[in-house]
């Protein structure tokens, strides 16, 4: 049986905080035996000044992956040929510095990492689940924001700065249907574009994730245990399968 309680982690770019979020989620949920799943979708944004092509595809099937710590070639490591990775070895998760590490620093109680193309992703983030069931863990904080598009999970985040970058698609979308909306005062802005309408609309709340004594940060550690309240015993009756579609 999968994880039955999901919490997803969303941003609209790089340098926003997913990561710290999904961290101080996992702290949130400290004893309720969650595991954590960082997805990597390849959708096309790469930059071709860091390509590296084969090269990054001969490191991952070495055993080497980087866990984007060394070499920002992740996304050549998959291809119509192979449309996704699962990375569970303990060197490649465990790698200090990575955000599967800080994952696991912050007690997941196992760290999947699913590099896939958008059409592999939900079968690969089916199959990270599975693992991190076999592992013990009743529930999942998923670090990514495509899931969105096919996942019905037990809560919501989506988190942003202003400003920024240009907003992904999908974080336009979705930002509107999240649980928790977070405006993350980064200490070092990434971009000078302002969120779109549908950030504002949600009424984000300011925080700086990484300030535990922050107020907004004490909110949402209290958002996150709030939504996440009921027990796992309750099963798969209030959460749909991953193929399911979220619902506003």
């Amino acid at each position: 049986m999968t994880p039955v309680e999901i919490l997803i982690v969303g941003g609209p770019h790089s340098g926003v905080g997913k990561t710290l979020a999904s961290e101080v989620a996992l702290r949130a949920l400290s004893g309720r035996s969650f595991g954590a799943i960082k997805l990597t979708v390849a959708d096309g944004e790469r930059d071709p000044q860091h390509d590296h092509g084969a090269s990054a595809l001969a490191v991952a099937d070495a055993a080497g992956i980087c866990g984007r710590g060394a070499s920002c070639g992740v996304c050549e490591t998959v291809s119509t040929r192979i449309p996704s990775r699962l990375i569970t070895t303990l060197r490649a998760i465990r790698k200090p510095n990575t955000d599967t590490w800080r994952l696991s620093e912050a007690g997941a109680l196992a760290v999947a990492w699913v590099i896939a193309l958008r059409e592999g992703a939900p079968q690969a983030v089916d199959a990270a689940l599975r693992y991190l069931a076999d592992h013990g863990a009743r529930g999942a904080v998923i670090e990514g924001t495509t899931a969105l598009e096919w996942m019905n999970p037990k809560a919501s985040v989506m988190v942003a700065s202003s400003p920024g970058k240009r907003w992904k698609d999908v974080a336009v979308r979705y930002v509107g249907r999240c649980d928790i909306v977070l405006c993350n005062r980064v200490p070092h802005v990434v971009g000078d574009v302002p969120p779109p309408e549908q950030f504002f609309a949600a009424e984000p709340l300011s925080c700086d994730l990484a300030s535990p004594a922050d107020p907004g940060t004490r909110a949402y550690i209290g958002r996150v245990r709030d939504l996440m309240s009921y027990g796992a015993e309750a099963g798969f009756e209030g959460q749909r399968g991953t193929g399911g579609a979220l619902t506003a």
